[in-house]
């Protein structure tokens, strides 16, 4: 017996399937400031709060 991760159909899972993460950006919808990764608090130009931030693609990916 192993202890590899196995879909429903006994087929190796996806990379994307085992947990890894993809990259966020954020770009806050008052201003336009962009961060990638971790949505902040508050926007660090104008102080909108986030949830005036909207999740938007990364250019590339």
């Amino acid at each position: 017996m192993t202890d590899e991760v196995r879909g429903v159909g006994g087929e190796k899972p996806e990379p994307e399937a085992r947990g890894e993460a993809e990259p966020m950006n954020w770009a806050c919808t008052v201003c336009g400031y962009n961060v990638e990764g971790e949505l902040p608090e508050k926007c660090p130009d104008c102080g909108a709060s986030k949830e005036d931030f909207e999740n938007v693609p990364i250019p590339g990916m």
